[in-house]
């Protein structure tokens, strides 16, 4: 009978701690949205933000997640990932600059030459198990 008693606390104590494990963490796909404030209010048109022709600098704030970065950019059909995570807070491209200080995002784009008629990237964004995605352009007349 002692034996079965010590069996059955056993059994229960098992169950209990099997029960209580696991509660704690955040189920996968359960991380808030990245929210962003549009700090210079460029227009955006369909999910596409619009760079005037004389370029400029325009920042992006990300409210909701301090230290965001740099997943991805993707240029003329080229995408292009950074090797290494410390290398992740700025791009350079051709005719145009990406940089995340904190949690702002400042794109920096050249002039747009009279010659071209529009050019656009798409930059991928992530902090972690969330991501975002911008895209950019520039285009004549557009303004």
């Amino acid at each position: 009978m002692k034996r079965l008693s010590i069996i059955f606390i056993l059994l229960i104590s098992l169950l209990m701690g099997v029960a209580s494990c696991g509660g704690d963490e955040e189920p996968i796909g359960s991380w808030e949205r990245m929210k962003w404030t549009n700090v210079n209010n460029l227009m955006n048109i369909q999910g596409v933000y619009y760079l005037p022709v004389e370029g400029g600098s325009y920042t992006f704030l990300c409210r909701n997640y301090s230290h965001p970065w740099i997943n991805s950019v993707t240029v003329n059909g080229i995408t292009l990932v950074p090797d290494i995570i410390e290398n992740r807070i700025e791009f350079n491209g051709e005719w145009f600059t990406a940089k995340f200080e904190d949690n702002k995002l400042i794109i920096t784009a050249d002039a747009l030459p009279q010659s071209v008629s529009s050019r656009s990237f798409t930059i991928l964004v992530t902090a972690g198990d969330i991501g975002d995605s911008f895209e950019f352009a520039q285009q004549q007349n557009i303004y």
